[in-house]
């Protein structure tokens, strides 16, 4: 039976619909029509900030190099043929090394929050501060703005983060709402788009692409405006997540091939801005409204097929592989194969993590994450870590590890304990505690749930 949840799938599939909507509507001059401007208040609002939200709760720090390295090679696969596809239809690519070229932001701002991955797993707490910190105070630094995407990459962070930590349990939450709730919460949402759009505040803060100076205001209201903008993101996103059932349909499968979409769309709408640019000049307002929906409609149907999610892929996997080649250290697939020897008690992997040699099941230790499962939470009975091999509970005394016979050879690491287990799994019975377990308790305490490695 398949575990994976399909809510995360169908928000995907209705954010990558606003998505290209919203870069059609764009290529109109919406900003400048009240018919228009209303509708992109509502996809400017939101539809990033819960993209990237959702991108933290599927982030893993496993084979981090070669997730990494792929949104490099996505991004530099789309700009040259991106600005060889406008020269091709008369437009100005506008190039600029440092400037990733309109919507390819996001596959580098995607790669540097790769990056950050371990460390929110590592620190969540302390991560979770600085994002929000970076995310509303970074526009006071005058060098961030478009180039290399550091301004939106600072912006849009904490909900990356957030995903990341307790992506699933506001899903959840979200969910388990009463329908009177749902209304409540999504009147608010709405409420937050009507204040942005009839008192006309400037969509470049929707954009999070600039620092405080471009829009020359101070530092308290520069920070008090980036906090409302969030506010009304994180309004909209939980109201779309409440509405959203756990059901695989046209909706789940587009937004599991979203990332088919998210590149692809984009030579289709330059390609339709020569006729797009002069629309208003010809139609009504409305009527160019509804041409854009239906256009959204269809080629969103379109590129969301199959077979285009899964050759862009295999080509970012290929050249990604190819790439990592001279680096074996780096390659995922040595990583895997060393697991499998450690598993089967291989000797030789064993010397591959000699002594103290640190592995992921350290990680998590005392002082800086929250409890386990993310919220302050002790495990439920029959889960985690005190039900493992080798702890013990004497009658009337503390619960701790309980430590072995001496081992004869050096101590090592559990075996195959550079995998995280998954779902507060115990350990199997054939894994030994190393010596002097009962000095290093902590080290070997059960990490939270929401680092868990699973599949949505």
């Amino acid at each position: 039976m398949s575990t994976r949840d399909y809510r995360i799938d169908r928000a995907k599939g209705i954010l990558i619909f606003l998505v290209v909507l919203g870069h059609l509507l764009a290529r109109t001059s919406p900003w400048e029509s009240p018919i228009l401007g209303a509708p992109m208040y509502f996809i400017y609002m939101f539809h990033m900030p819960a993209f990237v939200f959702l991108a933290g709760i599927t982030a893993k720090s496993n084979k981090l190099a070669e997730r990494v390295l792929t949104y490099f090679v996505l991004l530099a696969t789309v700009l040259p043929l991106m600005w060889g596809w406008m020269w091709l239809f008369g437009l100005n690519p506008d190039y600029d090394f440092l400037r990733p070229f309109w919507y390819t932001w996001f596959l580098l701002s995607m790669a540097w929050w790769m990056i950050t991955v371990p460390f929110i797993e590592r620190f969540p707490r302390t991560m979770l501060v600085a994002s929000i910190v970076a995310g509303l105070f970074g526009g006071i630094l005058p060098i961030l703005d478009t180039e290399l995407s550091a301004a939106r990459t600072l912006a849009f962070w904490p909900f990356f983060v957030i995903g990341k930590l307790y992506g699933k349990q506001i899903i959840d939450w979200a969910g388990s709402l009463a329908i009177w709730q749902k209304l409540c919460l999504s009147a608010a949402a709405l409420a937050a788009v009507g204040y942005f759009y009839l008192d006309e505040v400037d969509h470049n803060w929707l954009y999070g692409s600039l620092n405080f100076a471009h829009f020359a205001v101070s530092v308290p209201e520069g920070v008090g405006l980036r906090l409302i903008v969030d506010i009304g993101a994180v309004l909209l996103t939980l109201a779309l997540l409440s509405w959203l059932g756990n059901t695989k349909d046209t909706i789940a499968t587009i937004g599991k091939n979203s990332l088919a979409v998210y590149i692809l769309h984009g030579f289709v709408v330059r390609a339709l801005q020569p006729v797009l640019d002069d629309s208003r000049n010809v139609l009504h307002d409305a009527v160019v409204l509804l041409i854009c929906v239906a256009l959204a409609v269809v080629w969103t149907g379109l590129l969301a097929w199959s077979p285009f999610e899964r050759a862009l892929r295999w080509w970012s996997s290929t050249v990604t592989g190819f790439l990592l080649k001279p680096f074996p250290f780096l390659r995922p697939e040595d990583s895997d194969r060393r697991g499998r020897r450690g598993r089967r008690g291989d000797v030789e992997a064993h010397a591959a993590y000699p002594g103290d040699t640190h592995h992921p099941g350290n990680a998590y230790s005392e002082g800086d994450g929250p409890d386990r499962q993310g919220l302050g939470l002790q495990p439920l009975p029959g889960v985690g870590y005190q039900h493992s091999p080798g702890y013990e509970q004497q009658p009337g005394q503390q619960q701790s590890f309980a430590s072995p016979a001496p081992a004869t050879g050096d101590p090592f690491p559990l075996p195959g304990s550079h995998e995280v287990p998954q779902n507060n799994a115990t350990y199997e019975p054939t894994q030994e505690v190393p010596a002097g377990a009962a000095q290093r308790e902590v080290r070997y305490r059960r990490l939270p749930v929401y680092l868990s490695g699973d599949d949505h």
